[in-house]
């Protein structure tokens, strides 16, 4: 994994607790963390909180004895800095060169071919004052990435614009942003199962881990690749920086794949989501038809409740439309369950006719040993060109095809 610095700065906001989360995060997924706090912030998280997660000292003080060099040398150690939370009072400090405190002083040292992000957190009247919005803009110019808002209700109350971002998401602004030069090749993954909605509580599932999507995820994530991990929200989760975009149903998985794939040109896409078939056309009660998916619940009064569907396309069949990379490496999954060679065979030979995938990843119920051993067999246009037992091997396998196929 890259052992990438990470330099959190903490300002005075309510929000500041989140920033615990965000630390204990990526300093589980390999990352060296260092915190600066300022003094209001230190009025929200503790100083032990921050230092046993990060295992380093709290920087807080320009001054202090023995730390006289702080804003250049932890400057220099950082690859990426985050100010989050970031108040309205902090983010105009930055955009005017005030530096009166250690954290506002690193940033008119930071070295600016390294990524600085700005998480904004604070009431909504304050995030639009044309002051906040015209530093936000004078940032976003000097190259500081500024994160979104999410809109919901506030610490004092209000309900708007001004909210902190989750913590997950904000991870993702990080890990792009620190893949955002690597030069190694984009990837996408999509993974897990749809979930179609028959009305407010019921639901059709597809069935999936995701363990197989994140296993092979999290090969190109420690080999350097760019990648992104389209996935459902309780699908099993890789480690270390990617980007990550979330789908619930057949319709915003194709709708989010189109989107990502026709504005970024990807090399490698590996199609592992578990897809329905079919999605709720209309639900019959009594004598009632309801279109579906209902947004209340259905009443369970009835005798009897018939649920019609409506057969799906294929997405993987769309995905080479969908590419702005016309030289795009497409792979395939056909999980079958067939004792018939011949029959599997032609399931294969089909799924390759039809997407216009360069490779199929085909397995078989009757193959699956246990969790972590089964078959899977690679065919590239009715040629099997590759049998292995383990995930990690077909990550491996599917990379050097990646490899060969640029080359060539």
């Amino acid at each position: 994994m890259l052992n990438y610095k990470i330099l959190v700065k903490i300002t005075g906001s309510i929000a500041a607790y989140k920033s615990a989360y965000l630390i204990s995060r990526l300093v589980q997924d390999g990352y060296e963390v260092k915190t600066v706090a300022s003094e209001s912030a230190l009025k929200f998280i503790g100083k032990a909180t921050l230092e046993g997660l990060t295992g380093s000292p709290v920087y807080t003080d320009s001054f202090e004895e023995g730390r006289m060099m702080s804003h250049i040398n932890l400057v220099k150690w950082a690859d990426l800095t985050i100010v989050c939370p970031a108040s309205a009072n902090t983010i105009n400090k930055l955009a005017a060169g005030i530096g009166d405190s250690l954290l506002t002083s690193l940033f008119l040292a930071h070295d600016r071919s390294k990524p600085y992000l700005i998480a904004p957190a604070m009431n909504t009247a304050m995030f639009n004052h044309p002051a906040t919005q015209n530093s936000l803009k004078k940032l976003s110019e000097w190259g500081v990435r500024i994160l979104p808002t999410a809109e919901g209700y506030l610490a004092c109350g209000d309900y708007g614009s001004g909210k902190l971002l989750e913590p997950d998401s904000i991870i993702s602004h990080i890990y792009t942003e620190l893949n955002r030069n690597n030069s190694k090749g984009k990837v996408l993954i999509t993974a897990g199962g749809t979930k179609e909605n028959i009305d407010g509580i019921r639901s059709i599932t597809n069935l999936s881990t995701g363990k197989t999507a994140s296993s092979l995820a999290q090969h190109f994530i420690n080999k350097g690749y760019n990648v992104t991990y389209l996935c459902t929200a309780d699908t099993l989760k890789p480690n270390g920086p990617y980007r990550q975009e979330v789908f619930t149903d057949f319709k915003s998985l194709n709708e989010t794949l189109n989107n990502i794939l026709e504005n970024e040109s990807y090399d490698l896409t590996i199609h592992n989501a578990a897809v329905s078939d079919y999605s709720p056309h209309s639900v019959v009660t009594e004598d009632t038809t309801i279109e579906a998916p209902v947004g209340s619940k259905i009443p369970s009064s009835g005798e009897t409740l018939t649920l019609n569907l409506k057969k799906n396309f294929k997405i993987v069949n769309r995905i080479r439309n969908y590419s702005a990379n016309k030289n795009l490496l497409l792979v395939a999954f056909k999980f079958t369950n067939d004792p018939d060679e011949n029959r599997r065979m032609q399931q294969v030979n089909n799924l390759l006719a039809s997407s216009g995938a360069d490779l199929v990843v085909q397995n078989d119920f009757s193959d699956r040993v246990n969790n972590e051993q089964r078959n899977f067999r690679i065919y590239s246009k009715d040629e099997l060109i590759g049998n292995v037992t383990t995930v990690n091997e077909l990550a491996g396998e599917l990379e050097q095809y990646l490899i060969k196929t640029k080359e060539d």
